[in-house]
């Protein structure tokens, strides 16, 4: 693929034409820099490291590879203006914003309150290991020098908060552990190019939502000139699923010279046949607004996608946390109710 690009004319005059804007390119970087101070959480996230992105080398090779960015300077890409303004450059990136927008918008629900369940989750599980090293030994002493004969259910709840004292270090490890291998997600190549703000929002991200990606990188790669078979790959090759980058790869070979595999790739029949009728048309602007159209409307349906296994988890969790609650009250107040009979 890399010879391909070399003798591709588009692809030569575009990285021309990309000479010019790399003059100007710290004028990106002071939009998304004065944007991102207008937005929060993973649009803001994404604003930043796009600015990062252009104060920086600024590679046309990952730019191709980056739909954020390549929609932030594409209309400059494909402009015909021989000198590039500032003002152009600035409406180009302010163009790109409400694509990057959109797209961030695309996260499911459920995903948005993910951080806000963790913590409560986290905050749950301290106050259980304080419980457990701090309280519950203190009553079963109390308990025990009174001599009472205590409830199965005392010494089962007192059972379970030594074994909890005995490891409680697991938890800060673990929540440690997360976070150190999500800073070094973040500055991973991977994570660079994600539009995710985290590794754990990044790996569950829906189908819909990066097929809609896909299909908006393609759309803009052929807006830019580039061969649907190259888009095809530059896009795959960004994708954030590896099974779509496999996708992509053998698609350029089923379109030229196997119609029967093309016919039979899972992929391209229900329910992701919307995308099979983007390939399969013949005209390049056909496809342009085809693929736009399709990612719009995976993006919407991502928005009301409920990821139900996500949301069982938690609810299983927050119960399972509940009921532990009251049975520990219950573990604590039936033989405090055994000893305030004793005084009277």
């Amino acid at each position: 693929m890399d010879q391909k690009k070399q003798t591709d004319p588009v692809y030569k005059t575009l990285k021309t034409r990309w000479r010019e804007v790399y003059e100007i390119k710290s004028e990106f970087a002071k939009v998304f820099t004065e944007l991102s101070q207008e937005t929060d959480g993973t649009i803001k996230n994404n604003l930043v490291q796009i600015a990062a992105w252009f104060n920086g080398n600024a590679e046309f090779e990952e730019l191709l590879e980056r739909p954020e960015i390549l929609a932030a300077c594409g209309s400059v890409l494909k402009s015909d203006e021989g000198t590039i303004e500032s003002t152009l450059a600035e409406q180009s990136a302010r163009a790109g914003f409400f694509q990057i927008v959109n797209n961030s918008l695309a996260r499911p629900q459920i995903m948005k309150l993910l951080p806000l369940r963790l913590t409560l989750l986290i905050a749950a599980g301290t106050l259980l290991i304080l419980f457990s090293i701090f309280i519950a030994p203190e009553f079963h002493d109390i308990l025990r020098d009174f001599g009472m004969q205590l409830p199965t259910l005392t010494l089962a709840v007192f059972a379970v908060t030594d074994l909890i004292s005995a490891i409680w270090w697991l938890l800060p490890a673990a929540v440690i552990g997360l976070l150190m291998g999500n800073l070094i997600w973040c500055h991973s190549a991977t994570g660079k190019k994600s539009m995710s703000s985290n590794w754990v929002d990044h790996q569950l991200k829906n189908s819909r939502g990066d097929l809609g990606d896909w299909c908006w990188h393609t759309a803009m790669l052929l807006e830019l000139g580039l061969s649907p078979e190259f888009a095809y790959q530059i896009a795959g090759k960004s994708a954030a699923k590896s099974w779509i980058s496999r996708w992509s790869v053998r698609l350029p070979k089923y379109l030229k010279s196997d119609a029967l595999a093309f016919e039979n790739e899972w992929l391209l029949n229900d329910p992701y046949d919307l995308i099979n009728q983007a390939i399969l048309t013949p005209t390049r602007q056909g496809k342009i607004v085809l693929f736009h159209e399709i990612s719009n409307y995976y993006w919407a349906r991502s928005r009301t996608t409920s990821q139900w296994w996500i949301q069982l988890i938690f609810n299983i969790l927050f119960w399972l946390l509940g009921l532990i609650t009251v049975l520990m009250l219950l573990a604590i107040g039936l033989p405090l109710i055994g000893l305030l009979n004793l005084f009277v």
